[in-house]
């Protein structure tokens, strides 16, 4: 049973992310005997049976609808009456980004006279500036990094190569950690792991990067995440002017929605130095 689930996920490139939460549902779905029958309430209901309720549930039913139409569309054909299976996605509630005194209170508490403050500023400066995620972050390698040019280039969501830039600042701050740096033989990613045991050296995974995280947000007393600090990108350099069409192409998304979505955040006080009252006697000066 497993083994058409994993040949249905090797049919397309899926990220490895979609194919553990597609990979949870479809173990359910090829248990029930007259899949083929399905109508799209069945599916409906099938989904909604097997997806714990929380306050995530939207989503989830969503991503699992679309699991499953994937699925029945790839192992019964395109006509399937199950395919006609919807499900309307309510957007997530707004989501966190640091402020601008929490992202300074942050990237002042790192002590770079030591390897772990050094590696972890240049972690957090490479996610602030470029919006990579955490498996991205983990995955990035030391050759795949141009300081003359500020800028890198990783395997992104998706499979395919993206680039990031970044400021001169967040160049130093890599150049710093480069000291320190000692990789395990065999290691090619910019960063490693400083524990004192054999995985000393050792690229660090998502999980890590995660972990690493963590341990900031309990140490400055504020929760901040890998994509956390993938909304903070999008958010500072919204309010500092940068074009939708360029945060777009620079956080690698694939439509303006995407921007969208990853700017909600922005605080409503964000408008005060804007405001047309504020702003009367510039308004007088250049309409004399």
């Amino acid at each position: 049973m497993g083994t058409l689930v994993e040949d249905f996920l090797a049919s397309d490139d899926y990220s490895e992310a979609t194919k553990i939460s597609y990979r949870r549902i479809l173990e359910k779905l090829i248990q029930v005997e007259d899949v083929a029958a399905f109508t799209a309430s069945d599916l409906l209901n099938f989904v909604k049976n097997n997806v714990n309720g929380n306050e995530q549930q939207n989503t989830q039913r969503y991503v699992a609808l679309c699991a499953c139409r994937s699925f029945i569309s790839w192992r019964y054909g395109q006509i399937h009456p199950a395919l006609s299976a919807r499900i309307k996605r309510v957007h997530p509630k707004r989501q966190r980004a640091l402020s601008y005194e929490q992202l300074v209170e942050l990237l002042a508490s790192f002590d770079t006279s030591t390897a772990i403050g050094a590696r972890d500023l240049a972690i957090v400066a490479i996610a602030i500036d470029t919006g990579l995620r955490r498996a991205e972050l983990a995955r990035l390698k030391f050759a795949d990094i141009d300081l003359e040019h500020l800028k890198l280039q990783v395997i992104v969501k998706g499979g395919q190569w993206g680039t990031g830039i970044f400021s001169q600042q967040t160049a130093f701050y890599i150049e710093a950690w480069l000291t320190f740096r000692n990789p395990a033989p065999g290691v090619d990613t910019l960063f490693v792991s400083l524990r004192d045991n054999k995985d000393q050296g050792k690229e660090l995974t998502g999980h890590g990067i995660k972990m690493i995280f963590r341990k900031w947000s309990k140490r400055l007393g504020f929760p901040f995440s890998p994509h956390d600090a993938r909304r903070t990108f999008a958010t500072v350099a919204t309010l500092l002017g940068a074009p939708s069409k360029t945060l777009m192409v620079a956080g690698r998304w694939s439509n303006l929605e995407m921007v969208d979505r990853y700017t909600k955040n922005i605080a409503e006080d964000a408008i005060r130095p804007y405001l047309p009252l504020a702003n009367i006697a510039k308004i007088k000066k250049s309409n004399p």
